[in-house]
């Protein structure tokens, strides 16, 4: 396990002893059983994985009270989301994170340390999704500038493989300067990230990616 990875499980850890029964969950009849709901009232850690992911994903609008609910799954939800065994897509997570008012928890700087522990780990993991994790992490803290100027500032060779990988993506699907992130593209950046491209060092882009990011970024 990499320094970087030792620092998640930490974070995740300390994230997890927050984890505690709540109030009765009281939500919608016709996607959840009497049993589901009263299981959702009880230890998150002893919730299946079906029931979780279900929850994890639906809209706020199930439940009576939202912001509970997701505050009490949400050690769970991220150690799945970071680990790589939640069936659901990262930026729909970051959706419904800020939907619950995430940076108002009591426990919001736990939040917040794994997040920034995600980051690195994901950077140092040649086999991770690093554009997904970029896109669900700006959209859960409302910013791409941090995660991105951490990226360019790594200079390992995994870091620079999935930087080039990503803006390679970007550039040959048309998605500068209109780029927006999110599940719901709700996170405008196409400037921020055309500026922030043009910046980096010359090696990290082909010619055509510097022809094409020229014309971008000038207009």
């Amino acid at each position: 396990m990499t320094t970087a990875q030792q620092r998640l499980h930490h974070a995740l850890d300390a994230l997890g002893r927050t984890a505690r029964p709540g109030p009765a969950v009281d939500g919608c009849g016709h996607c959840y059983t009497p049993e589901e709901l009263i299981l959702l009232s009880g230890p998150p850690d002893l919730l299946p994985d079906r029931l979780l992911h279900s929850v994890a994903a639906k809209n706020p609008d199930h439940w009576v009270d939202f912001p509970t609910l997701y505050r009490r799954l949400a050690p769970r939800v991220l150690r799945q989301l970071t680990t790589g065994t939640l069936a659901i897509d990262g930026p729909l997570i970051a959706a419904r994170l800020v939907a619950a008012d995430w940076t108002s928890w009591q426990h919001a700087g736990l939040v917040r340390d794994v997040l920034d522990a995600w980051w690195p780990a994901t950077l140092a993991d040649p086999r991770a999704n690093a554009a997904e994790v970029l896109e669900t992490l700006a959209v859960a803290t409302g910013t791409a500038a941090p995660w991105l100027t951490a990226w360019a500032g790594t200079g390992t060779p995994t870091a620079e493989h999935h930087l080039t990988r990503t803006i390679a993506d970007w550039l040959y699907y048309d998605r500068l300067p209109d780029l927006h992130l999110g599940f719901y593209r709700e996170l405008p950046v196409g400037p921020e990230i055309a500026s922030w491209i043009a910046g980096l060092p010359p090696r990290l882009l082909d010619e055509d990616q510097r022809y094409w990011l020229d014309l971008v970024y000038r207009d």
